[in-house]
């Protein structure tokens, strides 16, 4: 996810000056950071709006709709158990559990949040994950999305490169 041609040629061409530069980060993508004693693994998340002819996706009752996309990498394989994504607010609740991380590192999945912070632990395969539950096992990895920066929950220094 860069910066399109189109917005390059009309930086070039509009007299900005060479200073003023697009951010290097994008508010629509955030690294999944490793927790302790998974030092080795390494995760990105991307928030993206799905097509539409209208420019945005919304459900029924009016929310702006996401495809999230969870792409991890350096997470040993243990026999008997998947890696598991989980999605919550930055208040902690509801927390929602969206799938496995497929062998190839990757998940996609719609949701309507755009503060949400993710988080992928280790949990049994034969786990059956009900609505209201949440991880159990070790958490391997997690991150806030942009939006979720920018509330008070999220900078508490429970969540500040600690052990969860």
């Amino acid at each position: 996810m860069g910066v399109g041609p189109s917005l390059l040629l009309w930086l070039m061409l509009s007299g900005v000056p060479a200073a003023v530069a697009p951010p290097a980060a994008f508010p629509d993508q955030f690294p999944l950071f490793p927790t302790m004693g998974n030092e080795g693994a390494s995760g990105m998340a991307y928030l993206e709006q799905p097509w539409s002819p209208y420019g945005v996706s919304v459900d029924e009752e009016g929310r702006v709709q996401y495809d999230l996309t969870i792409e991890v990498a350096g997470l040993p394989e243990v026999d008997g158990e998947t890696y598991r994504v989980w999605i919550t607010t930055p208040t902690l609740d509801p927390i929602v559990g969206v799938g496995s991380i497929d062998p190839v590192g990757k998940l996609t999945t719609p949701t309507d949040w755009h503060q949400l912070m993710v988080v992928v632990s280790r949990e049994p395969e034969e786990r059956v994950v009900s609505e209201g539950d949440r991880w159990g096992g070790p958490i391997v990895l997690r991150g806030f999305s942009a939006g979720a920066r920018v509330t008070p929950m999220a900078q508490h220094s429970l969540f500040q490169q600690s052990p969860m």
